[in-house]
């Protein structure tokens, strides 16, 4: 039987008292601990359950009071030792976190519907959990040659290009259909204990692993004779949201969903209430608010992120829309929450 492969160890950073531990359950064990949030918070917890070929489960659930609404509440200073490449994965159900990761040095947030992955070695992270709404946090981790065991190379190799993580470190956040990841969140079965519980999480992982792999290698494909319109925009969309940096022309995106240009723009602003630029430019300016409100992500980088050519023009789109510029709602709002890191 092989080994657990993740050595964890947990920083506290929001308790008083400061603990810390870590630990590397061994195949089968279910570790179970209490998050340390301030009561006045919430609370939560989380599992961590080590399954076959060096494959482990994670899921974190949290409980938000009143009092947290509007902020991003730290949870821990992570750290893992994978003993090689791993392959991680992370979906969540309700509310959304930001990841701020120290290798490679990055903030990300991500939310239900777009999901975290990354390609690593060892990790160190700090997760914030936006305080306004009930959120859980399911997560897969495996070595990078159980992955190719489970799936083959080829198809080992074409999901980390498909998810642009061919690096080593890297991340991304993808937006990934509901169905896809409800596998992974089926997996900890509570009516389930012992051999059972092992057998029936791992079935659910492979589910996951293979509908992942088969959905992103579909992925920006479309047969106008087998997808109906309403398909291809609801496909358009998701094209969209998970896009970064410059958009594509509508031309282009047209081109992509083999559909004139006015007809896919027209049949996405019955669907949406907005054309397709006005629902991503809108998207994206909100994103960006929420950014600057919870993060010290830098101006410039940010608009970089958004497919501003120059800060002026994300500066302009922003006052636009918000009525006030993105460095006054920065002023106004006070600095972003910056938790002490162990």
């Amino acid at each position: 039987m092989e080994p657990s492969f993740a050595r964890l160890r947990f920083e506290w950073l929001v308790d008083a008292a400061k603990e810390s531990f870590a630990f590397s359950p061994g195949d089968g064990d279910l570790e179970h601990q209490s998050l340390h949030l301030p009561p006045e918070l919430g609370e939560g917890h989380f599992d961590n359950y080590n399954l076959a070929l060096g494959m482990s489960l994670y899921r974190s659930t949290h409980r938000m009071l009143p009092a947290a609404s509007g902020h991003l509440v730290p949870i821990a200073e992570i750290e893992i030792d994978y003993g090689g490449p791993a392959f991680v994965a992370q979906s969540l159900r309700g509310g959304r976190i930001c990841q701020q990761e120290r290798a490679p040095k990055t903030d990300l947030i991500f939310e239900e519907g777009r999901d975290f992955f990354l390609h690593i070695q060892k990790r160190q992270v700090l997760p914030l959990v936006d305080g306004s709404a009930d959120s859980t946090m399911v997560a897969v981790q495996t070595r990078f040659a159980t992955l190719e065991r489970l799936l083959g190379e080829q198809e080992a190799g074409a999901l980390l290009q498909a998810l642009d993580l061919t690096t080593l470190p890297s991340v991304a956040v993808r937006t990934i259909p509901r169905q896809i990841s409800a596998p992974l969140h089926q997996a900890m079965a509570r009516s389930l204990t012992g051999a059972t519980q092992k057998l029936y999480a791992q079935a659910k992982v492979l589910e996951y692993l293979s509908g992942l792999s088969e959905h992103l290698s579909l992925e920006g494909t479309v047969d106008p004779a087998a997808t109906t319109l309403k398909e291809c925009v609801a496909a358009c969309r998701d094209h969209l949201l998970g896009l970064e940096g410059k958009l594509p022309s509508l031309v282009s995106l047209a081109q992509t969903f083999n559909l004139p240009a006015k007809r896919l723009n027209a049949a996405f602003s019955e669907t949406y209430g907005q054309t397709i630029f006005a629902f991503i430019t809108a998207h994206r300016l909100d994103q960006a608010r929420h950014a600057l409100l919870e993060t010290d992500v830098p101006m410039k980088a940010l608009a970089h992120k958004l497919g501003y050519s120059h800060v002026n023009n994300f500066i302009t789109a922003f006052q636009k829309r918000f009525g006030q510029s993105p460095g006054s709602l920065r002023t106004r709002e006070g600095k972003p929450l910056k938790p002490r890191i162990a």
